[in-house]
Parts: structure tokens; C-alpha cells; sequence
């Protein structure tokens, strides 16, 4: 009859009931799966096996006879690209996508000439006297970079460590030195990267 309100039977409530606690239940296991997915993804670092680290020696060492005994230590930074010079001042620009035979990685003239930088300025300190300039390219404001620039940068900065003897704590992100603007970016996955570092007790 129209206008007429229908109430619910006990049967109806019953089965609306059993229906939402099943939806509720799914969505449950669902975001349970999500976080320990994620969470093994952020314990777990990647960590590089010797035929990557092959060739990342590669360009670590490319052109390159003899390391200057000056590096002490690593930056890095990020760059859009365009016509911002800083990839020019590093010594390695770690690409957003890989070249046509696969490589993540340049090194720059800077580092075949085995000569100081300009890509970073910390007042009262000569940070650029001694300290590597790896320049990640894009945007990590909002978006942290793809696996598969992570793990270049990632196996890259651990090569420099072993080839010229830096420890972790020798390697920084450019906002720890100079917090404006905040590089690599808000996204960048610091604690992932952190985790990966080379330690003491790491070969």
C-alpha cells in the first residue's frame, strides 16, 4: 500500500546482520594481509647480490684507474631534471628509468676526473671537498621512487662505501645537511634506505 512503512522481520534484521559481519570480516583480513605485506616490505631492504654489485662496480670504476683518497663521505640528492644544473655538480645521477641497455646509473665527469663537486652548502663546513654527490631524478614529494630506482641508488651508495671505506653515518640525505628544500623528498623511503646501508659488521 503506498505510504505504507514496512518493518523488518527478525528474519530480514538476521540476515542483514550476517551479511555486514561478513563484508566487515573480509575487509578485515584484507587490510590484516595489506600491513604484514607491508611490513615485511619495509624490514626487509633489498639486498644487492654479487652480479648486481658487478655492475655497479662498473660504473663506480668506470674511466676511473685510480679513487681519489679524498671521499668521506655521500649525498643525496633529487632533481627534476629541466634545466636545474644539480645533476651536472654530482658525481652520479641515478636515472628514473634505465637506458636502453638497462643501466640505472651515470657517472658524471666530476667522478671520471675523480674532482670535488658543487651540489652541496653547509655553512661553516666544506662538505663538497670530500663528499659524493648522487643525484636521484624526479619527484619525491608525494610519489617515493620505483623499486627499481631505489635498488640502483640503494647497491650504488653501498659500492661506495665498500670501494672507498665510508661508513653509514658517513652517508647523508641532503636535508640532513640543509633542510630546505627538504631533498630527496618527503616520499623517499628513509628508513628502508637506512636498513640497507653497509654497517661494520655488514661485508
Amino acid at each position: 500500500m503506498a505510504g505504507t512503512i514496512v518493518l523488518p522481520t527478525d528474519e530480514s534484521e538476521r540476515m542483514f546482520s550476517a551479511r555486514t559481519g561478513k563484508v566487515l570480516a573480509s575487509l578485515l583480513v584484507a587490510m590484516t594481509i595489506g600491513a604484514l605485506l607491508l611490513m615485511l616490505m619495509e624490514s626487509e631492504p633489498p639486498r644487492p647480490s654479487e652480479s648486481d654489485l658487478a655492475g655497479i662496480r662498473g660504473a663506480v670504476l668506470e674511466e676511473t684507474q685510480t679513487l681519489a683518497n679524498i671521499w668521506r663521505r655521500v649525498v643525496i640528492h633529487a632533481s627534476d631534471g629541466g634545466r636545474d644544473t644539480l645533476p651536472s655538480r654530482c658525481h652520479f645521477i641515478v636515472r628514473s628509468t634505465p637506458d636502453a641497455e638497462g643501466r640505472w646509473i651515470t657517472p658524471t665527469g666530476l667522478w671520471r676526473q675523480q674532482t670535488p663537486g658543487q651540489h652541496i652548502y653547509v655553512p661553516g663546513k666544506e662538505f663538497n671537498a670530500d663528499s659524493i654527490g648522487v643525484c636521484l631524478i624526479g619527484n619525491f614529494d608525494v610519489t617515493p621512487p620505483s623499486r627499481g630506482q631505489f635498488q640502483a641508488l640503494l647497491r650504488l651508495v653501498r659500492e661506495l662505501q665498500r670501494s672507498c671505506s665510508i661508513p653509514a653515518e658517513g652517508v647523508y640525505l641532503r636535508r640532513q645537511l640543509h633542510d630546505q628544500p627538504p631533498l630527496p623528498g618527503n616520499a623517499f623511503p628513509v628508513g628502508t634506505f637506512d636498513r640497507g646501508l653497509l654497517r661494520a659488521d655488514v661485508k
